[in-house]
């Protein structure tokens, strides 16, 4: 049985382009629309509802999920807007986000399964408002937005959330490598300024990766092709930790994805953790 690959992405970023690779690997990827309201409300270019949905009406093959379009900073704007995709026969997630009366909760499970949870992106006190929404949800269906704290989704197993920071190492230049059972070991570029240590060499071998190649400053780069040594490592380490905690909670983990070559990269790295942790896959 093929186990998929969760990608999220927002509607900003479905592009030709992106459709096109999502579609060559759709047997593989189980793929959620997001509006992408958070991201207009920010660059100050409101989405329109109506764009929205012919948009995701265009499209050759409905997404496994995809979410309502919400107001950012208006709840009746939302609910008016989720009111009127389902009047025009869609099934959207709706969103109920921090700072809404809880009530509102109560109304989107009277029409959905599954309610997103949203606002909880570099906000203050985020864990406590988790805490304290999960405790309202109890055992439905939800799925957290831009929030995949390892320890609260052992402890909670939401049904789904995402998350873009898989690919910080890209940004930061500063690698997390996964080890298994929950741990993980801290490399960047200083490690490699003199002879790193043996227990890093032998971590990154077992990626079938060469060290030595990291004391190269050209494999410490983001070239978006998945060339380099920080590239793959990142993918590989990112996909290997999601699986494993997918396998342990049940819940679906999506990498909330920006570009195609994401895609292709997030494939590429499935295939390698198949053959080298074969495990995690039954």
């Amino acid at each position: 049985m093929t186990k998929k690959i969760n990608m999220l992405c927002a509607y900003p970023y479905m592009t030709s382009n992106m459709q096109k690779t999502l579609q060559s690997h759709d047997e593989t990827t189980r793929l959620v629309v997001d509006s992408g309201a958070f991201t207009a409300w920010k660059a100050g270019k409101p989405i329109a509802l109506d764009d929205y949905c012919r948009f995701l009406e265009s499209l050759p093959k409905m997404p496994w999920k995809y979410f309502m379009l919400d107001k950012i900073g208006d709840p009746e704007g939302t609910l008016r807007n989720y009111e009127l995709m389902l009047k025009r026969g869609f099934k959207p997630i709706p969103i109920f986000t921090r700072g809404e009366d809880s009530s509102v909760i109560e109304d989107f499970y009277k029409t959905s399964d599954i309610v997103g949870i949203g606002g909880l992106v570099q906000t203050r006190k985020n864990k406590g408002f988790v805490n304290g929404i999960m405790k309202k949800i109890g055992q439905r269906k939800c799925h957290w937005l831009g929030f995949t704290n390892d320890a609260f989704v052992l402890h909670y197993r939401p049904y789904m959330c995402d998350s873009s920071t898989f690919d910080g190492p890209l940004r930061f230049g500063v690698l997390k490598l996964y080890q298994g059972r929950g741990k993980s070991i801290t490399v960047g570029k200083k490690d490699f300024m003199a002879r790193p240590l043996v227990k890093i060499c032998e971590l990154i071998r077992s990626y079938g990766e060469d060290p030595k190649e990291l004391a190269k400053a050209v494999n410490w780069v983001n070239t978006g092709t998945n060339k380099s040594t920080l590239e793959r490592l990142t993918y590989k380490s990112a996909m290997w930790k999601n699986r494993e905690i997918e396998k342990k909670t049940g819940s679906k983990i999506f990498f909330a994805i920006t570009s195609s070559w994401k895609v292709t990269a997030l494939n590429w790295a499935d295939a390698w953790l198949k053959k080298h942790q074969p495990s995690l896959y039954h």
